[in-house]
């Protein structure tokens, strides 16, 4: 069953862009790149999830992030 976003595509990947065209407007390496993205997630996840479900919420989030890097040929 596909998971249905309470957002549009086209909101997603605006935001997605927009955050892209700063990395590359500061021609940031991909460490930095990953770095800043790492903090920007740690920031949002300490100032806006409860500390009760911040562990549950980082742990579905690091297994979506490994789904969608995941090889599907593998």
């Amino acid at each position: 069953m596909p998971i249905v976003s309470k957002y549009s595509s086209t909101q997603i990947e605006n935001l997605v862009n927009t955050l892209l065209d700063e990395l590359r407007a500061q021609n940031a390496t991909t460490e930095l790149s990953l770095m800043c993205l790492g903090n920007t997630v740690s920031h949002i996840v300490n100032q806006q999830v409860p500390v009760q479900h911040r562990a549950a919420l980082v742990q579905q989030f690091c297994l979506a992030l490994s789904d969608s890097i995941s090889d599907s040929t593998t």
